[in-house]
């Protein structure tokens, strides 16, 4: 049989794929916005979100993909399940909370899950962390704290939404979106990446079916078009969003391409503001902006020690 060797891509060719990547996700909460006006609840359409995206992938598992999974230890079995079920309860809270609050407001709270992970990696890791990146982490803490001051006092900007509700939604979206990177990061250390993901959209995808299920939801008899554009958000965050940025995670430092990330909530914001005329007070997008500077200060804090290591 012949086989194709293929050779490492270039630097230009990988900051290709992060800026699609990049673009690609910050078009994510348009879609949603779109799904919803077509009146699809927010548990369909996290469930269209990760059904499509174990879908894209099965015809490689049924290739060769199951043999790789045989191959494992169920520990790790284990983990890359875990990191799905936390995966699943991300993408919902997150998906609802756009329900409530501006996509500006979403997008910066969900921004600190690097936050988060360096919490988790002291509490559950007992790792220590520097100075810097206490700081930013006072930093974001202020930035936050000034969002939920200026958000839940002021009308909702979504007609009947519930902007208390909604900054909680995204918080905790947060949140196990960060115990999801950590749980990932073990198991996709010994797990190749297509069986990997595959696993993880799997247990995602029937967190969130439970959820409908639980919740008495339908899954079909909606306007086609929201369907379509539950579609579109599976291709756009889910496939290319996320797959470029695993994929350029193999040859490009994790704390370059989370830093260069940092761009899409801004990116979103200036979708929502062309496309939905959403425009964040003067005091929510202060708050955004020092959110974001704790955040870029606490990454650049996490690549000092990797840099001493060597």
């Amino acid at each position: 049989m012949l086989r194709l060797k293929l050779s490492a891509p270039s630097m230009a060719q990988l900051w290709l794929l992060v800026a699609l990547s990049a673009i690609a996700w910050s078009f994510g909460p348009i879609c949603v916005r779109y799904a919803f006006a077509y009146e699809l609840p927010p548990q369909l359409v996290a469930f269209g979100r990760l059904l499509m995206g174990m879908l894209a992938f099965t015809p490689y598992m049924l290739y060769r993909g199951s043999r790789q999974l045989r191959a494992l230890p169920p520990k790790t079995l284990g983990l890359a399940l875990a990191a799905g079920i936390l995966q699943g309860i991300n993408v919902t809270l997150m998906i609802s909370s756009l329900q409530h609050i501006s996509i500006v407001i979403n997008q910066s709270l969900l921004n600190t899950i690097p936050l988060w992970v360096a919490v988790f990696e002291v509490t559950l890791l007992k790792a220590r962390l520097s100075a810097k990146v206490w700081l930013g982490i006072a930093v974001a803490v202020v930035g936050g704290t000034l969002i939920a001051i200026a958000t839940s006092d002021a009308p909702a900007s979504i007609p009947g939404g519930n902007t208390s509700l909604g900054l909680l939604l995204a918080a905790v979206s947060a949140c196990s979106a960060s115990l999801y990177v950590i749980i990932g990061r073990k198991a996709r250390g010994s797990m190749p990446f297509i069986p990997y993901i595959w696993l993880v959209y799997c247990a995602g995808a029937a967190v969130t079916f439970g959820i409908i299920a639980a919740s008495d939801i339908s899954l079909i008899g909606y306007d086609p078009r929201g369907y379509l554009w539950v579609l579109l958000l599976a291709v756009l965050a889910q496939i290319i969003g996320l797959g470029a940025f695993n994929f350029t995670l193999k040859f490009m430092s994790p704390t370059t391409l989370t830093m260069t990330m940092q761009a899409m909530p801004i990116m979103s914001a200036c979708w929502a503001f062309l496309i939905f005329s959403e425009v964040p007070t003067a005091w929510q997008a202060l708050g955004s902006v020092i959110l974001l500077l704790g955040v870029t200060i606490v990454l650049w804090g996490q690549s000092q020690p990797r840099r001493a290591r060597g």
